[in-house]
């Protein structure tokens, strides 16, 4: 809702692309320090409060709209003071999941999370569907500004419910410094961690920086003259999202989880395409769908490879990493291809991202061992963590 309100009023996809980017440049800036964090203090505590602080901007964004004075750079900083929050919040609220339950039950309780997160652009975009509000008016972006507001209360109320005590470090011996070299020496030195966080990095540059050239591709491919098919597309990409991890979570053994790597990353390459080639908005629809279901199903399988293979005390910190490596990356792919959307078309775009990361995926997974063995159902926790 807000991207299409940033392309109404500015009608230029860069614009997008710098909002979306300010929501996500907190992912490079922030979410190592917010590992540190998340190893060294009580990891239910910080989701709170980082929740809570998630809940504030988006009243005062509210609050702007009410009384008319909602700009464009508003929505920026507003934006961008969110997604410090958030960024911090994932290293944490991941690191407590991983505690909360068993490690035989994780990769379930990874895709439950996902599946909520996505779930909520389904609810989004469902109440946009129904009522059909334009969003060119400033009382209009204030509605579905306020309702998440209050859906952000709602979450905040649920993690204060959390029982569970988890903090990584009980006496951290290093300081911020030292301690944020020493997860990036661990992910770095750790081949089983490393590999499937540079290739969520490319598959996050490649294929799910789609956010800023979205809008832009709604208008002038499928001829949209309003939000309603931008909601469309994102109803069923959230749709697909939550299905996909719905199901991975009844994957029981290793052989259905690394064939399921390699057709996602398949997936996830070919369905961009067919929606940047795609004149039709059925198609568009099925290609969302199946963009939402690969992308989110391929996250939720490495983040849980990761977490497996990762000690309790550095897992804040691993985590953070994560998220910096695949939301840092996304934050400027989506500048940049907003920019590119104005000159070459969205469309061309969403090709050459999607040929690039199946050339890409195919060259990993074929030159490297774990990755390899992953696919092929054999993986092992090569570190296994007694926590």
């Amino acid at each position: 809702a807000s991207q299409w309100y940033v392309l109404s009023e500015s009608d230029k996809s860069l614009l997008v692309g710098l909002f979306t980017f300010a929501s996500m440049l907190p992912y490079l800036l922030v979410s190592p320090i917010g590992g540190i964090l998340a190893d060294r203090t009580e990891r239910k505590k910080l989701t709170a409060i980082t929740q809570a602080g998630i809940t504030i901007s988006i009243v005062i964004s509210v609050l702007l709209s009410l009384f008319g004075v909602l700009n464009l750079w508003h929505l920026c900083i507003l934006a961008f003071a969110a997604g410090c929050f958030r960024s911090t919040q994932e290293s944490a609220l991941v690191s407590l999941v991983t505690n909360v339950v068993p490690k035989k039950t994780l990769l379930n309780a990874i895709t439950l999370n996902s599946a909520t997160r996505h779930g909520s652009r389904v609810i989004g975009m469902g109440l946009l569907l129904m009522t059909r509000v334009p969003l060119g008016e400033g009382l209009d972006i204030t509605q579905f500004l306020l309702a998440s507001s209050l859906l952000g209360a709602i979450s905040l109320i649920l993690i204060i419910r959390v029982r569970k005590r988890s903090t990584g470090e009980s006496l951290p011996e290093t300081g911020l410094i030292r301690g944020m070299l020493e997860g990036v020496k661990f992910i770095y030195t750790k081949h089983e961690v490393g590999i499937f966080i540079i290739l969520v990095a490319f598959h996050c540059a490649l294929v799910m920086s789609f956010d800023s050239i979205l809008p832009v591709l709604t208008r002038d491919s499928l001829g949209s003259g309003d939000e309603f098919l931008l909601a469309l597309l994102v109803l069923s990409f959230g749709g697909g999202a939550a299905i996909g991890t719905f199901l991975l979570a009844g994957v029981r053994n290793e052989a259905g989880k690394g064939r399921l790597l390699l057709l996602t990353g398949i997936v996830s390459s070919l369905s961009p395409i067919a929606l940047g080639l795609s004149s039709d908005i059925s198609i568009s629809f099925i290609a969302s769908f199946l963009m939402g279901a690969s992308q989110s199903t391929f996250m939720a399988l490495t983040i849980t490879y990761v977490q497996l293979a990762t000690p309790d005390q550095y897992r804040g910190r691993v985590s953070s990493l994560y998220i910096l490596h695949a939301g840092g990356i996304m934050a400027f792919a989506n500048l940049g291809y907003g920019e590119l959307a104005d000159t070459f078309t969205a469309p061309i775009v969403l090709v050459i991202t999607g040929g690039l990361f199946l050339i890409v995926f195919s060259s990993i997974g074929i030159w490297d061992k774990v990755l390899r063995k992953t696919m092929a159902g054999k993986y092992q926790i090569l570190n296994p963590d007694p926590n």
